[in-house]
């Protein structure tokens, strides 16, 4: 079997500045100005807001716009924080927390791999992208693609559990390369903001299945509304010396 996936000995995970989308829980007046706040109280003739720049204000009814709520995941000293846009995905591998049905993502990765996923329903989910870097090659590139569908869902408090296969192929072949698989299998323990992720993931390539998995550990600490330090690491397997692959 050619070893398609384990020309690296170790994929060492570094410790990334994440940046986190967040949405605004706001009111629109009517006028220009429209400053952020929180709905307090609602009342006939009456609402009260809370503006952290300005207190408590009363306003009418007939000065405020048509409100869209906005879901607030917690408070913290440090202001409010509004929920992690995308809880179920790393730099490249998974976590086991599904996306809700109808969301989706877009993620660029290194600037040269554009990837992005929906959720079909609450718990299964596909995901697929490009590189961009066959473009710069004036035509000479592989055109790497890959499809990612995954299925996902709680087992208990705090606790999910997750499977998907990555397929990775090229529009323009490669040394009779014909593609590769893997099937993975994962935990997460957290939630959306704090979490760690453990998975193991048997590669497929040329009709046959790797002898030994890839191992990842990945994990995200999120430290503001916006910032969220994230943490991926892959271990490969390598052919030895009498062709046993080993870590």
């Amino acid at each position: 079997m050619k070893n398609y996936f384990f020309n690296l000995k170790f994929v060492s995970g570094k410790l990334l500045l994440a940046l986190l989308v967040t949405s605004l829980n706001c009111a629109l007046l009517s006028a220009e100005q429209k400053p952020a706040g929180n709905l307090l109280s609602f009342s006939e003739g009456k609402t009260t807001f809370d503006f952290p720049a300005m207190g408590g204000t009363l306003m009418k009814e007939s000065g405020i716009s048509p409100a869209i709520p906005s879901p607030v995941a917690n408070e913290k000293k440090t202001g409010t924080w509004f929920p992690n846009p995308n809880p179920s995905k790393y730099f490249i591998g998974h976590s086991a927390i599904p996306l809700e049905k109808g969301s989706g993502y877009f993620q660029n990765t290194w600037i040269f791999v554009n990837s992005a996923g929906f959720a079909i329903t609450n718990n299964i989910s596909i995901s697929g992208g490009v590189e961009i870097i066959s473009l710069l090659a004036r035509g000479e590139g592989p055109y790497a693609f890959f499809l990612n569908p995954k299925i996902s869902f709680s087992i208990g408090e705090n606790f999910y559990a997750g499977g998907n296969i990555l397929y990775l192929n090229t529009l323009r072949t490669i040394d009779k390369f014909g593609g590769l698989a893997t099937l993975n299998g994962f935990f997460t323990y957290g939630n959306d903001n704090n979490n760690i992720t453990a998975g193991a993931g048997w590669g497929f390539a040329d009709g046959q299945f790797s002898s030994l998995p890839v191992i990842t550990v990945s994990g995200m600490v999120r430290v503001s509304g916006r910032i969220a330090f994230v943490t991926e690491n892959w271990i490969l397997p390598v052919g030895g010396d009498e062709g046993k692959d080993l870590y």
